[in-house]
């Protein structure tokens, strides 16, 4: 699986490739764009020698994935869509099976801060899938394809934040991480949110004003989102012939959804930034009763304060990104690429836009390195 990072892994990016011709790329970030662009590196890359090495900040996999895999819930990222045929694609390209989004019987909606009507709101998600084991088995899959195999030339270290990356007019990148252990690179992938890579890693040299101006106003899909998870011996629910679903603008807990499968009973909640266990649980007796106020277990991930995600509250506010083709512009000759799903031409800040940007950048990069 993922390795951590050891000064072999270095050894193996930073020694003299140029002298047998391998093509050394760094990749920034670990998450399904980052793991996606890798893969279809792998795909393509045919006629020219090459080395990946995935560096990613956290001491995980998965970037805005984040899974309890065995019980197939999500703290993270949790849907596909109908319509997005990239991230369906890889699902079962790795043989992840779906799960269906329960949303069967009456929906609940808080109209004031007491007051909350029942409504019979039929095709609520507009058939969304789950994935079985949770969307961190995209990444978890991904991975073990890349890193199996006693020839593979993808590495990925863990605990790797970069600091600094300096581009030279002889084509050569020097990548430095936070412990100013220093990497050399032909090419350079990041593959993390647009306000996160500003204030985070110093450009040298920099970046358009045009991009930066661009990148700073693009939002960071769920940085302001806090999200919780909720189990129950049963499914009281639909016992009581409701969907799960219900939505509320007068708590901090805002919107529920059923997150059940064959291995537990779960209600899912979108919160604000800040929401503690407690009061999601006081929201959710006030819209369903009194059976919802002891769950078997809560899990909560508030990802305003991921700060390998996130740098203010602020960041997430202002709904799906979408930035300018401008954006996806390479860098530095062609050898800086910027690969996160805010970046993709479109379903910016969805799985599928994570997808769509991996594989872009990966067919752009390979016709570049293979001419």
């Amino acid at each position: 699986m993922a390795n951590s990072r050891n000064n072999n892994h270095h050894t193996t990016t930073t020694g003299d490739s140029n002298a047998v011709n391998i093509a050394r790329i760094v990749i920034v970030g670990a998450g399904v764009s980052g793991l996606t662009c890798a893969r279809r590196l792998t795909q393509l890359l045919k006629k020219q020698a090459y080395q990946i090495l995935i560096v990613e900040a956290r001491d995980r996999i998965g970037g805005r994935t984040f899974s309890i895999p065995e019980l197939n819930l999500d703290l993270g990222a949790s849907w596909i869509f109908p319509d997005h045929t990239a991230v369906r694609t890889l699902a079962n390209e790795l043989h992840i099976d779906t799960l269906e989004q329960y949303e069967s019987g009456l929906s609940l909606i808080q109209t004031n801060g007491s007051n909350v009507q029942p409504i019979n709101m039929g095709g609520i998600h507009g058939g969304v899938k789950r994935l079985k084991g949770g969307t961190n088995s995209l990444c978890t899959a991904m991975v073990r394809e890349l890193t199996s195999g006693k020839q593979s030339n993808v590495i990925i270290s863990l605990n790797s934040p970069v600091v600094n990356i300096d581009y030279t007019n002889n084509g050569i990148i020097t990548v430095t991480l936070r412990d100013q252990h220093s990497i050399i690179a032909d090419y350079v992938i990041l593959a993390l949110p647009p306000r996160l890579l500003l204030s985070t890693i110093r450009l040298t040299p920099a970046l358009p004003s045009t991009v930066i101006e661009k990148l700073h106003k693009c939002v960071t899909w769920m940085a302001s989102t806090c999200k919780t998870i909720l189990i129950y011996e049963h499914a009281w629910w639909r016992m009581r012939n409701f969907s799960g679903f219900a939505v509320s603008r007068h708590s901090k807990a805002q919107e529920w959804h059923d997150a059940s499968s064959e291995t537990c009973n779960a209600l899912f909640v979108f919160c604000l930034a800040g929401t503690t266990k407690q009061e999601v649980i006081d929201a959710t007796v006030r819209m369903f009763g009194a059976e919802a106020a002891n769950p078997s277990a809560v899990h909560i991930a508030d990802w305003s304060t991921e700060v390998f995600t996130s740098t203010s509250t602020a960041d997430g506010r202002g709904g799906h990104p979408h930035l300018s083709s401008i954006c996806r512009q390479a860098q530095w000759n062609g050898r800086l690429w910027l690969s996160s799903s805010e970046v993709s031409d479109a379903d910016g800040g969805f799985l599928e836009g994570a997808v769509r940007r991996g594989i872009q950048v990966a067919d752009q990069l390979a016709i570049l390195i293979e001419i």
